[in-house]
């Protein structure tokens, strides 16, 4: 890795010190390996900068890229945004009966930033930038000339998105890899608008090294002398940034200020004022605060947690889960307590739910918490929540090489084949493991290819396979050839391998459980031959799915910057889906001459189950010309069988860290230029659906 690693340029921009901690131990490890870091802060009341100094980071201001031949565009900038807001203000914001305030001063950082976002990749030419996340504008910002500069971007996750589910589907978009802590986080990310292909878990780069450095240093030890409790029990009541009454905990504070052998350590959200903390201890009684520390930013949350010996929650945290992880008993108390919200510790198992009262009434019988819980229980719910720990600093590692290398890398030529033209098509087929889904795909192709020329058929088989698959394979007579591809090679290399036996004029890759209706092939060579299509590369069709909606009729880029399925979903007629057009890129079927697969350098081993569309953007880049790929309604094939996209991340990192430069929205535009308003678009979704069910 050192190799690599040296004189690499990486922007890691950084916010609050709780964030940081899970991007300072990557940064430390690749600047141990030759990278240069550069830490990149923004105008947010200093706390930005604030937390590079108390960190000891060397940093710079985003304000540093603005020069004095910036003011003009920062005011177009300004009065640009100040627009845009007081127009979405007055006809489109709704946020039930809470105020809301935009302040100038806010208004003049953002429209200085975006400009200073700019310069900063003009100027510094990162080799990769990575972030907590891009949902404040800051990240918007990074991402936006990111991908202007062509720069990967990836971020991590944040928090445990522990709130009502419904208030995740407009905080979710994410036009980088997001790189989460485990699945449950992923799966509700996908659920709620967050791009499938985008979200992969790969766990917590901080809390294993944190555990370490607790145990190596004696913390637990250290913090317990410090705050005289070597020989009590200590409990660490957790608060959140809105503060409970203070009433709520009196039988709390009670218990521990008459036991000697108990301790009490109020820990305070970072976001909370001093001000609001100092009135809120005010109104607990002085006789109550014995054996009781209010704690606001001046301990580390961890070596607070390592000195406890159990963890009580008084609303929604995160730090319920990292407590489990240092192996402490949890407990939720019941005025923090909602009934089965996405992340309830207690309705999981793995946290007990007690009143003020039940929880005093506990600590004074010396009660063992562990055994509230089921250890199996908070096994299984630490490996849902955390997909690895010792491992996720090299795992996350490992993505930014692949992504610069992806990101860097050039489209390489195949020789091209000596096999003579004997046939007008070379048709390859992806072998089914349901036995009749591949008799049925095979009978397609022999029933509804007539009066198209002469083809030869490929099958590419999996590394396994039933042994029903085997004796179609055997029974199979004529131009017939089977590729097979054995387990651990690259499924991708051997269709081009293979692909230099071929001896069609063109070659059509079909993918699994696709089948062709009638006269696809005719249409498509009817299509081909047209004096309009002689610069074209590459030509798809129109697919539906078994219910006979759209599964693809060219394929966009979403509000999330990842290509998705035009007007999928909608009846297979729809208006927008009759017309023949270019785009951008093509998927599940394509057909291209064989000269010019193999000019274009075949299929990239690394864009796995994106080779279709990635295939489509080389011919772009390689011709530089944005009409290569053409979409045919006229040439129909059907799903008899979906089955859920495989998500590989390494597929993803490639593609994305490839082409994010030329990946922008094209979804809304695809509307507007077909007529189709967003009303329109709602009633042909509910229309699809109800005859979904006819």
């Amino acid at each position: 890795m050192a190799n690599f690693w040296k004189n690499k340029k990486i922007i890691a921009y950084i916010a609050l010190a709780h964030h940081t901690r899970f991007i300072t131990p990557v940064t430390d490890v690749l600047e141990k390996e030759g990278a240069r870091i550069k830490y990149v802060v923004g105008q947010a009341e200093r706390s930005q900068e604030i937390t590079a100094i108390q960190l000891g980071l060397s940093y710079t201001h985003i304000f540093d890229y603005i020069s004095e031949s910036d003011k003009e565009e920062i005011r177009q900038n300004y009065r640009d945004l100040k627009k845009t807001f007081a127009r979405t203000l007055k006809h489109d914001f709704m946020l039930g009966l809470s105020p809301v305030t935009v302040t100038d001063k806010t208004l003049l950082s953002t429209a200085i930033e975006h400009t200073g976002f700019k310069h900063l990749f003009e100027a510094e030419k990162p080799d990769l930038c990575f972030a907590l996340h891009e949902l404040n504008r800051w990240g918007k910002m990074a991402a936006f000339w990111a991908k202007k500069n062509h720069t990967p971007f990836i971020t991590m996750q944040e928090g445990l998105l522990y709130g009502l589910d419904f208030g995740y589907s407009g905080h979710t978009q994410y036009s980088t890899l997001n790189l989460v802590w485990g699945k449950r986080i992923r799966d509700k990310m996908v659920h709620y608008d967050a791009p499938e292909s985008k979200i992969f878990p790969i766990g917590n780069t901080h809390l294993a090294k944190e555990i370490a450095y607790q145990k190596k240093h004696g913390i637990r030890k250290k913090m317990r002398r410090k705050y005289k409790a070597e020989d009590a029990f200590v409990s660490l009541v957790m608060l959140s940034i809105k503060l409970p009454a203070p009433d709520l905990l009196t039988p709390l504070f009670k218990a521990v200020s008459n036991h000697k052998k108990q301790r009490l350590l109020i820990k305070f959200h970072p976001s909370c004022k001093h001000s609001h903390i100092t009135a809120w201890t005010k109104q607990i009684e002085k006789k109550d605060r014995k054996n009781c520390s209010f704690i606001h930013v001046q301990e580390s949350t961890y070596d607070l947690i390592s000195a406890a010996d159990l963890v009580v929650l008084g609303q929604m945290s995160t730090t319920g889960l990292e407590s489990l992880f240092f192996g402490k008993p949890l407990v939720k108390l019941d005025f923090g307590y909602v009934p089965n919200a996405p992340l309830s510790f207690v309705d999981h198992g793995v946290a007990v739910k007690m009143t003020s009262d039940q929880l005093a009434d506990a600590l004074l019988k010396h009660t063992d918490f562990s055994t509230y819980c089921d250890p199996g229980i908070v096994e299984r719910y630490l490996q849902n929540e955390l997909a690895d720990t010792i491992n996720a600093i090299d795992t996350m590692c490992n993505v930014f090489k692949k992504v610069i290398q992806a990101n860097s890398g050039q489209t390489s030529k195949l020789h091209r084949p000596a096999s003579e033209i004997l046939f007008d098509w070379s048709i390859v087929l992806t072998a089914s493991n349901e036995p009749n889904t591949f008799l049925a795909q095979l009978e397609a192709v022999a029933v509804n290819s007539e009066n198209a020329g002469k083809f030869e058929i490929f099958i590419l088989t999996p590394p396994t396979f039933p042994e029903e698959i085997t004796r179609i394979l055997d029974s199979l007579e004529g131009d017939v050839r089977i590729i097979h591809c054995p387990s651990g090679q690259n499924t991708t290399e051997i269709l081009n391998q293979a692909m230099a036996s071929a001896r069609g004029r063109h070659l059509i890759f079909v993918e699994k459980n696709l089948a062709p209706l009638k006269n696809w092939l005719k249409h498509l060579k009817d299509a081909m031959e047209k004096k309009e299509h002689s610069g074209s590369r590459i030509f798809g069709g129109r697919i539906s799915d078994k219910t006979g909606k759209i599964a693809h009729a060219g394929m966009v880029v979403d509000h999330n910057n990842s290509p998705v399925s035009a007007y999928r979903h909608l009846d297979l007629d729809h208006e927008g889906a009759l017309v023949e057009r270019s785009f951008q890129m093509l998927d599940f079927f394509i057909a291209v001459k064989r000269e010019d697969f193999f000019e274009m350098g075949g299929f990239t081993p690394d864009a796995g189950r994106f080779r279709f569309m990635d295939i489509c953007m080389k011919t772009i880049e390689m011709t530089n010309n944005p009409d290569s790929i053409i979409y045919l309604p006229q040439v129909q094939l059907i799903f008899l069988k979906q089955e859920p996209a495989f998500e590989n991340m390494d597929d993803a990192v490639y593609f994305y860290a490839r082409w994010h430069g030329q990946l922008w929205e094209s979804e809304s535009r695809l509307h507007k230029k077909d007529g189709i308003s967003s009303q329109k678009l709602d009633q042909a979704k509910i229309s699809a659906a109800m005859t979904a069910f006819r």
